[in-house]
């Protein structure tokens, strides 16, 4: 064990493609669906993407009741009263369409592409958020149903004294990353003009930074700065809630990943600037993206986007309601049955409720991940490009999952090899776990790779034991018959080491005709550029 145990002096606590296949309507309770209490939950249709590409709604036990196959969309999309779906496009603008799926409208900006978020404002008219071509404050823009900008509005002229100083060094100086238009609240009845419904709450990510703007003058009223990092989606909860008033905030803590890992909920009294309330708990982690909803019933709907699930908590922090697939969740919505004449037409659905086993835990994926950015480096490994550990000898502190399986993928550099005239060399490399709290450290794998074979190997190792369980997860490299035992990163390689569930209980995938069709080079581009900007690619 003594390898092992020199690697633990290294550790410090951290952790593609888009399908396109959709289940079909007709499949039984999703297994996605991983807890379900009809008693406590706030029931509805859930709107969600499956896979960041086609726009869904769930019933609440996670049966597909409706799709958008052909809408071409990104990231943040809302259902109108009326059942047409308003979205950001797979362009640079805005896009409306049909409960059918016929694109109906669209508004494609000069200024720069839409990103982040887009919402109905209660005169008819679309406000959305604009990264420009030229500047890097953030936009605001207010169109009209003919595609006329009546209002638009410019970071630049009122968020610069907010910017910290490193933030005039980044290309993206603001980050807006949603907005509301205030709804009818006690606050502004009271006589707080600040509050006046219409006016817009928005939230800048990269100042840590929530804020409300008059609609008239456009001047900043209202702004909340205390203990945030990174946030997304202040909402002022509607007159109709226990909540009514206050404003919800998903705080990222992208911060905490080398501490807690843990991202938090909010429930701020505005008038005071006081939290009342907060959700935060192990194995709730976001770094980047995610969003809350509060639910009319006081419940509150979690997208925890990097942690792969949409959940729902009650007061008490209690989880009444699971959807985990097998991707990363985007900015999930609850609408009540009977908010638009599509969704009244289909009846009230069959309620089934799923009790989770007694050990059921949720492990956030971003928590099992073994190396960020900042501790990999590309080569050219055989013309291509690979991305690899900058250190062959390290650890890290994570919950891994129920039923976890690692892939490793490891090897030599053989050219590098060749170019020192080294044509004997060998390297054994080691993989282990210990359990926090343990003693015993556990062998999980040994291999010896030089030369005379396959230089560059693939394994998935077994890990079922340790799931649901902290521990230090470990590589360690040695130059076999070197007299230290030393392998540089220079010839020993290792890729990042990926945790997976295997999940042989998904629902079946739709039949092609369903598939949403090919997505153009542009579109790809524009999606990968948007993705990139949620904080879903590295």
């Amino acid at each position: 064990m003594g390898w092992l145990a020199a690697a633990l002096l290294l550790a410090c606590s951290g952790a593609s493609d888009l399908p396109v296949e959709v289940p079909t309507e007709t499949t039984g309770p999703a297994s996605w669906v991983t807890v379900f209490d009809p008693h406590e939950a706030w029931t509805g249709y859930t709107l969600a993407f499956y896979a960041h590409r086609t726009p869904i709604l769930l019933d609440m036990n996670g049966r597909i009741v409706h799709r958008w196959s052909e809408a071409r969309v990104k990231s943040r999309i809302r259902l109108l009263p009326d059942g047409s779906l308003l979205g950001i496009a797979l362009g640079r603008g805005v896009v409306e369409y049909s409960w059918e799926g016929d694109k109906t409208w669209e508004f494609a900006s000069e200024l720069g592409f839409a990103h982040h978020d887009v919402i109905r404002l209660a005169s008819g008219n679309t406000a959305t958020l604009i990264r420009p071509d030229k500047g890097r404050f953030d936009i605001v823009l207010e169109v009209d149903r003919a595609g006329q900008v009546v209002w638009q509005w410019h970071a630049a002229d009122h968020l610069q004294p907010f910017v910290p100083p490193k933030g005039w060094s980044k290309v993206d100086v603001t980050h807006l990353n949603s907005i509301q238009e205030l709804p009818s609240n006690h606050r502004f009845d009271s006589g707080d003009e600040r509050f006046r419904p219409g006016n817009l709450l928005m939230s800048a990510r990269e100042m840590n930074l929530l804020f409300i703007v008059d609609k008239a003058t456009g001047n900043l009223v209202w702004t909340f700065t205390t203990d945030l990092d990174k946030q997304h989606e202040p909402l002022m909860v509607g007159p109709d809630s226990p909540r009514a008033g206050n404003i919800l905030t998903f705080n990222n803590r992208y911060g905490s990943f080398y501490e807690d890992r843990q991202s938090t909920v909010l429930e701020i009294d505005p008038s005071t600037n006081r939290v009342l309330w907060q959700f935060r708990t192990s194995g709730f982690y976001s770094p980047t993206s995610g969003v809350q909803q509060p639910l009319p019933n006081g419940n509150v709907l979690i997208t925890s986007s990097r942690g792969g699930r949409t959940f729902e908590v009650n007061r008490a922090g209690r989880v009444v309601w699971e959807w985990a697939p097998s991707f990363d969740t985007t900015r999930s919505h609850r609408y009540s049955y009977d908010h638009t004449p599509q969704l009244l037409a289909l009846g009230h659905p069959q309620e089934i409720p799923v009790r989770p086993t007694t050990d059921h835990r949720h492990i956030d994926t971003d928590v099992y991940r073994f190396a960020r950015r900042g501790l990999r480096r590309d080569i050219r490994l055989d013309r291509q490009k690979v991305s690899v550990l900058k250190y062959n000898n390290d650890c890290r502190n994570m919950v891994l999952p129920r039923g976890a399986q690692i892939e490793i993928t490891y090897g030599l550099h053989a050219q590098q090899l060749a170019n020192r005239g080294r044509s004997d060399y060998s390297a054994r490399f080691r993989l282990g776990v210990r359990p926090l709290g343990s003693a015993e450290t556990f062998d999980v794998f040994e291999d010896i790779v030089d030369l005379k074979g396959s230089t560059w190997r693939t394994r998935t190792l077994d890990l079922q034991p340790y799931g649901l369980r902290r521990a230090a997860l470990c590589i360690a490299t040695d130059e076999v018959g070197a007299p230290d035992g030393t392998a540089t990163e220079e010839f020993a390689l290792w890729q990042q080491p990926v945790i997976q569930v295997p999940r042989a209980d998904d629902p079946p995938m739709a039949d092609d005709e369903l598939l949403p069709g090919d997505l153009t080079p542009e579109e790809l581009e524009n999606q990968k550029k948007h993705l990139e900007a949620l904080g879903y690619i590295n």
